[in-house]
């Protein structure tokens, strides 16, 4: 049986909080590995462009992929807006469409509603938008061009980490309160428009992990949103493993815990697990 593992926001090279979790190193991210065939990197897994803390994340970036490869397991590198490369893809499809993987910084009009940069980004999304295809491609590459628009901000590149900014802030908790009860219906509508067939969405980019069984609105196709939230403190990593049998798919949303200074996946939740029957166009 095939076991595909999806992860995001690791933001390689982003300090770390004091908060007894360990550091996010290859080292402490390897029994991660021993669940996979096929890993997804569902965006932000580097900061790379971060003026400061590029070169170190893209060392941590380069020492993950190469354990990765040394393990023999396929690989899989999405965009986020922390590491958009043009030569990577956006998202990937699995199992004929059941499946719609894309880091999740495409869905709304702001990427960053809570952010300094906020403005900046918001603007340039909505120009790229107008300008490109009215496509999923187009949208991503225009998701991409906002996401560079933010690292020419030089506030993007002094500003401290999430947690002590909302410290200094304290209005920015209920905008990100507000943009985390919208994110998973706005994942919904942009499966409604984009992947109309999808049965699940994977995404991270919010840092919030959960699992959501929405429609983007009255009538629309109800579908399982699966947020895979971050490795940054406050943030709980969780991670998307699927078994590929078949006729099913068994899909779950696993907790990411510390133990003895290293990651690992929990036990399975049965209220986290799930059964997809597996489409005709994509059985063996």
């Amino acid at each position: 049986m095939a076991r595909t593992l999806i992860l995001s926001d690791l933001h390689f090279g982003l300090p770390e909080v004091p908060c007894g979790r360990p550091p996010r190193t290859p080292a402490t991210l390897a029994a991660l590995l021993n669940e996979a065939d096929h890993l997804i990197l569902n965006g932000d897994i580097a900061d790379i462009h971060h003026q400061h803390r590029g070169a170190h994340g893209m060392t941590l970036l380069d020492e993950w992929l190469g354990m990765v490869a040394r393990a023999g397991i396929e690989v899989t590198r999405i965009n986020g807006n922390h590491d958009f490369d043009p030569a990577q893809p956006d998202f990937v499809d699995l199992f004929a469409g059941a499946f719609f993987v894309t880091h999740g910084h495409a869905f709304g009009k702001s990427m960053l509603p809570w952010t300094t940069a906020h403005r900046v980004v918001s603007e340039s999304l909505s120009a790229a938008r107008a300008r490109n295809p009215k496509t999923l491609e187009g949208d991503l590459a225009a998701a991409g061009e906002a996401a560079m628009a933010q690292w020419g901000e030089a506030i993007s590149h002094s500003e401290p980490t999430a947690l002590v900014s909302i410290g200094m802030n304290p209005w920015r908790v209920a905008r990100v309160l507000a943009w985390w009860r919208q994110f998973p219906r706005e994942a919904a509508a942009y499966a409604d428009r984009f992947r109309p067939n999808a049965q699940v969405v994977v995404c991270g980019h919010s840092h919030r992990a959960g699992a959501w069984s929405i429609a983007s609105s009255a009538g629309a196709t109800r579908r399982r949103i699966l947020n895979t939230g971050g490795f940054t403190f406050p943030s709980s990593p969780h991670a998307v493993l699927i078994d590929d049998s078949a006729r099913e798919l068994r899909v779950s949303l696993r907790a990411i815990r510390a133990r003895r200074g290293r990651y690992q996946l929990a036990a399975e939740c049965p209220a986290s697990c799930w059964r997809i029957q597996r489409p005709a166009s994509a059985r063996a």
